[in-house]
């Protein structure tokens, strides 16, 4: 975006007092508000506006999608909607992190068992209101699920920064690479526990074979450890885009995406299948993979279509079943979970545990959530 489009884009908030934009933010960042100190050039100001309320702002500027702030805007009614995602993440660029204030220390501990968007959100809360936090980390740094996204999407040193301004003060200790099991321990030594855990199991297809397909987190986690010519890709949200589009920027000549459903059901940006035209990723509609077979080096598989059923359900259609040959690896982007049933009773919890964050910016929002809640309870036993 250069300076002018940056300027002409702003220009065309109507400034509304309703603020639509904010109440469908996640978070509630007000666009109507930063946008109008950028507008008269105090992109400062504005990057301060923002950073208030979503500690990693420019990271989520650069991959929420366009279903909440965005999808509000009423200048859609007029022609189309405000790009606020794309614009929060320039006024960040320009306006620059802010100093993170913190108040008067209150002498409580936190402990964050996980340190992703929703632990780092749980971070901010209570930091903000004078505790001194420990987090835990099973992995060797910070960030989560948002070290998955592609650096072509969210650069790496944009999410270090962000978490760089949480982490480094003397009020937060970091512990990477340590899996915290006994959770009991934990609470006798702490005001509070929060468990931000994410979610750790795959989602699977179902199919014949499927334990020689490759998991999206693995692959997403070290892209260019694996070279393929020729890739499916079973999924058809924003991990499948991520596999799909990297792998193409890696060089496989074809690449294929499964789709169960239709694809205006894919959970993707329309600006994403743009991007997915561009590369010449190859989109399989209706179609499931029943069946993962080796053949030599490669793998051939057997597909069956699927149509819309009238409960809006996906649904095989007997006698449909067809091979597809030659492919070098099956990647499984399907998603992942946590088990309700390992949910913990007694000890609050946040983010993608709660089945309820498909996206950055609603995990952070879930962590500070929760974190304010384990305050308000804690003043109000006081009070």
């Amino acid at each position: 975006m250069t300076p002018e489009e940056l300027q002409k884009e702003l220009n065309r908030c109507l400034g509304c007092k309703v603020k639509p934009c904010e109440k469908a933010c996640p978070l509630g960042v007000s666009p109507h508000d930063f946008i109008a100190f950028a507008k008269g050039g105090d992109f400062k100001s504005a990057a301060a506006d923002i950073a208030k309320r979503n500690p990693l702002p420019q990271t989520c500027g650069l991959v929420c999608p366009d279903r909440f702030c965005q999808a509000s805007c009423i200048r859609k009614r007029i022609d189309s909607a405000i790009e606020i995602p794309c614009l929060q993440a320039k006024i960040m660029q320009k306006g620059g992190l802010p100093e993170l204030a913190l108040p008067d220390s209150n002498n409580k501990r936190a402990c964050i068992i996980g340190g992703g968007p929703a632990g780092l959100g749980a971070l901010f809360e209570f930091l903000q209101n004078g505790w001194s936090v420990d987090i835990y980390e099973k992995e060797n740094q910070l960030g989560g699920a948002a070290r998955l996204i592609p650096p072509y999407r969210l650069p790496p040193e944009v999410l270090d920064a962000e978490i760089n301004r949480l982490t480094s003060n003397e009020r937060v200790h970091v512990y990477l690479n340590q899996k915290i099991t006994d959770y009991e321990s934990m609470r006798r030594q702490y005001d509070a526990v929060v468990m931000a855990l994410g979610e750790p199991n795959r989602r699977t297809l179902g199919a014949i074979g499927e334990e020689q397909s490759l998991d999206y987190h693995r692959y997403l986690s070290a892209p260019a450890s694996y070279a393929y010519k020729k890739v499916a890709v079973v999924g058809g949200g924003e991990v499948a885009l991520d596999c799909a589009v990297t792998l193409k920027k890696q060089g496989a000549e074809v690449v294929e995406m499964f789709v169960r459903r239709r694809q205006e059901d894919m959970r993707i940006m329309a600006k994403d299948f743009t991007e997915l035209a561009q590369h010449q990723v190859v989109i399989r509609a209706l179609s499931s993979i029943t069946e993962i077979r080796p053949n030599g080096n490669q793998y051939d598989l057997t597909v069956i279509n699927n149509r819309i059923n009238e409960q809006g359900k996906a649904e095989a259609i007997q006698n449909s079943t067809y091979n597809l040959t030659g492919y070098d690896k099956v990647i499984m982007a399907l998603g992942s979970y946590f088990p309700k049933e390992d949910l913990p009773q007694d000890i609050p919890y946040a983010g993608d545990m709660t089945g309820h964050c498909g996206t950055i910016v609603e995990a952070i929002a879930s962590g500070r959530a929760t974190a304010k809640q384990i305050i308000t309870d804690q003043t109000s036993s006081i009070d």
